[in-house]
């Protein structure tokens, strides 16, 4: 798994973000592409050791393109400036909460969470909180977890939800619009032997976050 190779890459793709460089490029392209998915072939394999839901999860349901959508604002780069990952049962686009890798010059970050929830998704963690008052705040306020992730990532509604107290002891929590938390890595450091060792111990930290997350999500399933 060569790290520096992929950021070389990207580095050079972020310079040159055309679709002709990249027809000129494309086996550099491949290279790059083959690396980040033994990569992320690595980390599930090992996560499937501490989370049983991702055992018929493959990679390559884990990993995002690189072209950017359709719907892309005429005269944007064609290209992601990253390689990415999100790692759930049912891959990157699953309701789950999923174990995220990011690969970016300068930028690379990986954590866990989820960043957006669906209206449907979301309805149903705010209760979760609600029913469980107390065990999401203890989550994310662990010593390590605060030391590793900081705050939670995403935007807070300004207004209670409709159904819920301003005076609730965890309306705070109730009102992010999403649950996301990551750590960032310079390059040096996702070029260091044990940066895969590093990404699953993050993992692991988060875990107990998904597990909440995903709990109401799997009683309606």
């Amino acid at each position: 798994m060569d790290i520096r190779l992929i950021l070389d890459f990207l580095r050079e793709l972020q310079q040159n973000n055309s679709k002709e460089w990249m027809d000129r490029n494309r086996e550099q392209y491949t290279k790059a592409k083959d690396e980040f998915y033994k990569v992320v072939a690595y980390l599930l394999e090992e996560l499937r050791l501490f989370d049983k839901d991702l055992y018929r999860v493959t990679p390559k349901e884990c990993i995002f393109r690189i072209n950017k959508n359709d719907f892309s604002k005429k005269g944007e780069p064609p290209y992601k400036d990253h390689f990415a990952a999100g790692i759930s049962p049912g891959g990157r686009h699953s309701p789950f909460a999923n174990y995220v890798l990011v690969l970016s010059p300068g930028n690379s970050r990986a954590g866990g969470g989820m960043r957006q929830p669906q209206p449907k998704q979301l309805e149903l963690i705010r209760e979760e909180i609600d029913y469980c008052p107390g065990e999401l705040e203890s989550i994310l306020n662990a010593p390590d977890f605060k030391e590793s992730f900081g705050n939670l990532r995403g935007v807070q509604r300004k207004m209670a939800p409709k159904g819920y107290s301003k005076d609730h002891p965890a309306i705070d929590l109730i009102k992010c619009n999403g649950y996301q938390v990551l750590h960032y890595f310079t390059d040096e450091e996702a070029c260091a032997p044990d940066f895969t060792e590093r990404l699953l111990a993050l993992y692991r930290q988060v875990k107990p976050l998904h597990d909440f997350l995903n709990r109401p999500l799997n009683e309606q399933t």
